[in-house]
């Protein structure tokens, strides 16, 4: 495969190749008209020979250009540089191009004509070759910058990621002590009631759920239905709790590999318990269910329990929820939404988040 500094010595020499087409061809309707002789493929080796020069001059150009920039630091130096750069190839170029057309005409180098020749090149072609560096300089500068745009786009993209990652980890650090030490103090609590072996039990489900937890941190987005799996695990803990806990969970087939934050749901089925069911007596129900809707999944959790009203709302969004709605904002952006809706004899939390193809019916 070929690397990249050759792919643009081949192009450097393909643009030569092709403006010696050009002007072999407008000097053979030139001549044509002025009733010449002249074969084209004869008047093409000549101008091949001649641009060629500049297709070998290239490469010490574009090396020109990269040791001696022009920005905003060397904005003059670097010019009058570059002009005194191009003055010298471009009478080295003229000097070659002399002794081209001296060894064409009459098959030897002699002074007397490479001096004509040289003299007539300077008065009729200086300019034109002068602008040809400054071409060639600029392209030189226009691949560098663009090089280096690049270069800065991807480190502010790799800046960008690796500050979201961090992010999403602090959140996620916050969020794990904060589910763990309420798990541990209803453990302690459990204990102190004499309830030793529920305590045992749930320690042993709470080691199997912080194992889950450990092995998947890696991963920021996993499918629903792996989700699934962890909230059911946790609610395993809580049942040695509650014993009347009721939980459905309305699955879609078709919705059960879409990505979705690593442990999203567990605070919000948290809230629900402590919020909810644990507020009222006659509350042991909690479902869970998914749809597509509009391009997005909808991710809700019932609980019965204590309704929501405008003094209690913001009450009810602890650190869990303030972190799901700081999680759904720095993966998805303003896509996302969280709301708890006061319904029936309780309340729905939904996460709407786009669907991660179009494909759901």
């Amino acid at each position: 495969m070929l690397s990249k500094q050759r792919k643009r010595n081949i192009a450097i020499h393909v643009i030569w190749v092709i403006a010696a087409l050009f002007t072999s061809t407008q000097l053979y309707l030139k001549t044509v008209d002025a009733g010449g002789k002249e074969s084209w493929g004869q008047l093409f080796f000549v101008q091949l020979l001649v641009w060629s020069i500049w297709g070998f001059l290239s490469p010490l150009i574009f090396w020109l250009g990269k040791r001696f920039r022009i920005d905003r630091q060397t904005y003059y130096s670097g010019a009058l540089l570059h002009i005194a750069f191009a003055v010298i190839l471009v009478l080295l170029y003229l000097a070659v191009y002399s002794v081209i057309w001296n060894l064409l005409g009459i098959g030897a180098l002699r002074w007397e004509v490479f001096w004509q020749y040289f003299k007539i090149f300077f008065l009729n072609l200086f300019h034109w070759h002068f602008f040809i560096y400054m071409a060639i300089i600029g392209m030189a500068h226009a691949i560098v910058f663009q090089k280096e745009s690049r270069e800065r786009q991807d480190a502010a993209v790799a800046l960008e990621k690796q500050l979201l990652l961090s992010e999403l980890n602090t959140l996620k650090s916050q969020l794990s002590p904060h589910f763990l030490f309420n798990t541990l103090n209803n453990v302690i609590s459990t204990v102190e009631q004499g309830k030793t072996q529920v305590a045992s039990g749930m320690l042993s489900r709470l080691g199997n759920f912080l194992r889950c937890i450990l092995e998947e941190s890696k991963h920021q987005l996993i499918p629903l239905e792996k989700e699934i799996e962890y909230i059911n695990q946790y609610l395993e803990i809580e049942r040695f709790r509650n014993k009347q806990l009721e939980v459905l969970v309305h699955k879609k087939p078709e919705l059960l590999q879409q990505k979705v934050p690593n442990f999203i749901l567990q605070p919000i089925v948290e809230n629900a318990i402590k919020h909810g069911i644990s507020k009222s007596e006659s509350a042991n129900c909690i479902e869970i269910g998914m749809d597509a809707e509009d391009g997005f999944l909808k991710l809700w959790v019932y609980n019965e329990g204590a309704m929501l009203d405008n003094k209690n709302r913001f009450r009810n969004e602890g650190v869990g929820l303030q972190n799901t709605k700081y999680r759904l904002a720095s993966v998805y952006g303003d896509k996302a939404s969280f709301e708890l809706i006061p319904v029936n004899n309780g309340v729905v939390a939904e996460i709407k988040i786009p669907l991660s193809h179009r494909t759901i019916p």
